[in-house]
């Protein structure tokens, strides 16, 4: 299979930390060349979405925070990343599709170890903000697993280890603007 990247790609190992990461880490979780690589992250350096610092012979990247359009370039990244999930995972894509067709002001996200493979996971965690009557047991009929809903009125609600675990592994559905300034 064709992996399909766009140049937003090489931004999506900067949704997960908020440290610095080192050009063959981020060419390794892309996996894509060093080259290519570097290419397309000095790109964003010039556009000011990226800083670059460089140590000896490393080159160590990091979101530049202070971007006045900074979220507009995340918001890209997320529903690139969104876009291919559920292109490659089929029960992502029923869960998603479920989600936005049974839902209409809410932010949704699903996080944990699904988003890396839905197949193995015992379960499928989803996060929604604002008011929501899902018919749990229906979707979990469709893709045949269990379905933890956590369901807040307002981001203010969630507690920071649990905001902490959602930035490491996340896949924004619904509402990602919103969602994302609440991440960032």
């Amino acid at each position: 299979m064709v992996k399909k990247l766009t140049k937003y790609s090489y931004l999506e190992p900067f949704l997960h930390t908020r440290n610095s990461l080192h050009l063959a880490e981020i060419s390794k979780k892309i996996g894509e060349p060093h080259p290519t690589t570097r290419v397309y992250l000095n790109e964003f350096e010039k556009q000011g979405v990226l800083k670059k610092e460089v140590k000896g012979k490393l080159s160590l990247y990091r979101i530049n925070y202070s971007n006045e359009f900074l979220l507009n370039y995340l918001k890209i990244v997320e529903d690139d990343k969104l876009l291919r999930k559920i292109s490659e995972d089929l029960i992502l894509k029923e869960v998603c599709s479920y989600l936005i067709e049974n839902s209409h002001n809410q932010k949704i996200l699903i996080f944990g170890s699904s988003i890396n493979n839905s197949k193995q996971a015992n379960d499928i965690d989803i996060l929604v903000v604002g008011k929501i009557n899902l018919k749990r047991n229906k979707l979990q009929n469709i893709i045949n697993k269990k379905i933890h809903i956590i369901n807040v009125s307002s981001f203010r609600e969630i507690k920071s280890n649990l905001k902490e675990e959602i930035f490491k592994k996340h896949l924004l559905v619904k509402g990602t603007e919103e969602i994302l300034k609440w991440l960032v």
